[in-house]
């Protein structure tokens, strides 16, 4: 017989307060799953190449690697991760790239937000940004400034949820997130209100239509993924907003955002606008699934 392997969880590490905050997430995973943690820091070698006319000796990238890995290694020992649980590495190769090829045999990556405040916060990491769109695993996007409190305080998880063929994995996702945090869930939904000439021709009965139309599929997807996970409390909201607001009012009562990305064939592609804002404003964390 073919011994069980410990789930792998790996996080990127680059001594930021994001970085760190994704460390404690990973090492909270870890703990919960019986698995193992790798924590990576990434030496992007595009700036040993010259890059903005700056060369940096690879030494002094590896000594700082090493540097962040081990502060890194001393908050999951702190927090109870036995020592022989955690690996460390410095590898060379832009983070998102490596951080992708690791999602290959991980089984959760955890990556910091690195988004700040104010304009900053227009714009979220691009190694976030290039984890979640190439990872072939699930991927939790943490930030230290907008979430700092540990995950499980607040007591209910939410998933967005739209209506397409990959909703039932995303959902499935969510209850078992659920299942590791809390006991409650909420799914929610949100029907864009017309806009321009198309806000003319559609009448508040016709939208209600919608949203009635919107919750009974949801409920009806819901009762069937809830079945395999009875332990959880869950309730359905559907409202007629624009997503994002919607998504991101909502996300300041969780401990977690679940969302799902579908899959595509060119690297990068499948991740749209809704999913690129909620990695910059969503005042939770993000635990991205893939469909």
């Amino acid at each position: 017989m073919t011994e069980k392997t410990q789930p792998l969880i790996v996080v990127g590490v680059d001594g930021s307060d994001d970085g760190l905050r994704a460390v404690r997430f990973g090492t909270g995973a870890a703990l919960r799953r019986d698995g193992e943690l790798l924590l990576v820091n990434a030496v992007d070698d595009t700036l040993m190449a010259g890059a903005w006319g700056v060369v940096y000796d690879p030494e002094v990238l590896q000594a700082a690697g090493v540097t962040a890995n081990e502060q890194a290694k001393g908050i999951a020992l702190e927090a109870g991760l036995p020592a022989d649980r955690i690996r460390t590495e410095v590898v060379m190769g832009s983070p998102g790239g490596v951080m992708a090829r690791l999602s290959e045999v991980a089984d959760l990556i955890i990556v910091g937000r690195r988004a700040a405040s104010g304009l900053e916060r227009m714009f979220v990491g691009s190694t976030s940004v290039a984890v979640v769109a190439n990872a072939s695993c699930p991927v939790v996007v943490i930030s230290a400034a907008a979430h700092p409190d540990p995950v499980g305080q607040k007591g209910i998880i939410g998933v967005g949820l739209q209506t397409d063929p990959g909703s039932e994995a995303t959902l499935e996702a969510a209850f078992e997130q659920c299942e590791r945090f809390t006991d409650k869930l909420e799914i929610v939904h949100a029907v864009q209100p017309p806009v321009g000439i198309f806000a003319r021709k559609l009448t508040p009965a016709q939208l209600d239509e919608q949203v009635r139309f919107a919750q009974g599929g949801i409920e009806a997807l819901a009762a069937g993924v809830a079945e395999r996970h009875p332990g959880v409390e869950y309730s359905v909201h559907v409202a007629i907003d624009s997503p994002i607001n919607y998504l991101v009012s909502r996300s300041a009562n969780y401990d977690m955002l679940v969302l799902g990305v579908g899959e595509s064939s060119i690297p990068g592609i499948s991740l749209g606008g809704l999913m690129r804002g909620l990695m910059a404003h969503a005042l939770c964390p993000l635990y991205i699934s893939r469909g």
